[in-house]
Protein backbone atom coordinates (compact mmCIF):
# COMPACT_ATOMS: atom_id res chain seq x y z
CA UNK A 1 0.00 0.00 0.00
CA UNK A 2 1.83 3.07 -1.28
CA UNK A 3 1.34 6.56 0.13
CA UNK A 4 -0.06 8.91 -2.54
CA UNK A 5 0.95 12.56 -2.48
CA UNK A 6 -2.17 14.62 -3.19
CA UNK A 7 -0.11 17.58 -4.40
CA UNK A 8 1.47 15.69 -7.32
CA UNK A 9 -0.95 12.83 -8.05
CA UNK A 10 -3.07 12.81 -11.18
CA UNK A 11 -6.77 11.98 -11.20
CA UNK A 12 -6.21 8.28 -11.92
CA UNK A 13 -3.92 7.91 -8.89
CA UNK A 14 -6.33 9.81 -6.65
CA UNK A 15 -9.14 7.35 -7.41
CA UNK A 16 -7.14 4.68 -5.58
CA UNK A 17 -7.75 6.53 -2.31
CA UNK A 18 -10.76 5.61 -0.14
CA UNK A 19 -13.81 7.80 -0.68
CA UNK A 20 -12.46 9.44 -3.87
CA UNK A 21 -14.49 8.76 -7.01
CA UNK A 22 -13.41 9.75 -10.51
CA UNK A 23 -15.41 12.99 -10.62
CA UNK A 24 -14.09 14.07 -7.20
CA UNK A 25 -10.52 13.26 -8.28
CA UNK A 26 -10.89 15.58 -11.28
CA UNK A 27 -12.27 18.31 -8.99
CA UNK A 28 -9.27 17.93 -6.64
CA UNK A 29 -6.80 18.25 -9.53
CA UNK A 30 -8.68 21.25 -10.92
CA UNK A 31 -8.79 22.94 -7.50
CA UNK A 32 -5.06 22.35 -7.06
CA UNK A 33 -4.31 23.95 -10.45
CA UNK A 34 -6.45 27.00 -9.70
CA UNK A 35 -5.57 27.63 -6.06
CA UNK A 36 -2.14 26.05 -5.58
CA UNK A 37 -0.90 23.13 -3.53
CA UNK A 38 -2.72 21.85 -0.46
CA UNK A 39 -0.85 22.81 2.72
CA UNK A 40 -3.31 21.49 5.36
CA UNK A 41 -5.80 18.64 5.31
CA UNK A 42 -8.75 20.95 5.97
CA UNK A 43 -8.14 22.68 2.62
CA UNK A 44 -9.48 19.58 0.89
CA UNK A 45 -12.89 20.45 2.33
CA UNK A 46 -12.93 23.48 0.02
CA UNK A 47 -13.24 21.12 -2.96
CA UNK A 48 -16.88 20.90 -4.04
CA UNK A 49 -18.73 17.87 -2.59
CA UNK A 50 -15.65 16.54 -0.75
CA UNK A 51 -16.83 14.05 1.92
CA UNK A 52 -15.70 15.38 5.30
CA UNK A 53 -16.07 11.96 6.93
CA UNK A 54 -13.55 10.45 4.48
CA UNK A 55 -10.79 12.81 5.60
CA UNK A 56 -9.57 10.55 8.44
CA UNK A 57 -9.29 7.51 6.16
CA UNK A 58 -7.56 9.65 3.54
CA UNK A 59 -4.85 10.74 5.99
CA UNK A 60 -3.80 7.11 6.46
CA UNK A 61 -3.23 6.52 2.73
CA UNK A 62 -2.14 9.94 1.45
CA UNK A 63 0.22 12.82 2.16
CA UNK A 64 0.26 16.52 1.37
CA UNK A 65 4.03 16.95 1.23
CA UNK A 66 5.44 19.71 -0.99
CA UNK A 67 6.61 18.56 -4.43
CA UNK A 68 10.34 18.05 -4.96
CA UNK A 69 12.29 21.24 -5.51
CA UNK A 70 9.94 23.38 -3.41
CA UNK A 71 11.11 24.31 0.06
CA UNK A 72 8.60 24.10 2.91
CA UNK A 73 8.97 27.87 3.47
CA UNK A 74 7.93 28.52 -0.16
CA UNK A 75 5.03 26.09 0.11
CA UNK A 76 2.68 28.84 1.27
CA UNK A 77 0.48 29.71 4.25
CA UNK A 78 -2.72 27.99 5.24
CA UNK A 79 -5.59 29.05 2.97
CA UNK A 80 -8.65 27.55 4.63
CA UNK A 81 -11.19 29.94 6.08
CA UNK A 82 -13.48 28.27 8.60
CA UNK A 83 -16.29 30.81 8.18
CA UNK A 84 -16.53 29.96 4.48
CA UNK A 85 -16.73 26.22 5.22
CA UNK A 86 -19.51 26.73 7.77
CA UNK A 87 -21.46 28.86 5.29
CA UNK A 88 -21.06 26.20 2.58
CA UNK A 89 -22.27 23.48 4.96
CA UNK A 90 -25.50 25.39 5.74
CA UNK A 91 -26.26 26.13 2.09
CA UNK A 92 -29.11 23.96 0.73
CA UNK A 93 -28.37 21.69 -2.19
CA UNK A 94 -30.36 22.25 -5.32
CA UNK A 95 -33.65 23.96 -5.92
CA UNK A 96 -35.71 23.47 -2.76
CA UNK A 97 -39.38 24.08 -2.00
CA UNK A 98 -38.58 27.17 0.04
CA UNK A 99 -36.80 28.75 -2.91
CA UNK A 100 -39.73 27.94 -5.21
CA UNK A 101 -42.20 29.40 -2.71
CA UNK A 102 -40.33 32.71 -2.56
CA UNK A 103 -40.24 33.06 -6.35
CA UNK A 104 -43.87 32.22 -7.03
CA UNK A 105 -45.10 35.81 -6.67
CA UNK A 106 -42.46 37.10 -9.05
CA UNK A 107 -43.48 34.74 -11.80
CA UNK A 108 -47.23 35.33 -11.70
CA UNK A 109 -48.60 37.71 -14.29
CA UNK A 110 -50.31 40.78 -12.94
CA UNK A 111 -54.09 40.61 -13.05
CA UNK A 112 -55.80 42.63 -15.80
Amino acid sequence: MAIININIANAKELTQLPGIAKNLAYRIVSHRKRHGYFTHWEELLEVKEFPADALDELRKRASIAPPEGILPEEFGPRRVKTARLERAAKKPKGYTKTIRATRRGDRLKPSA
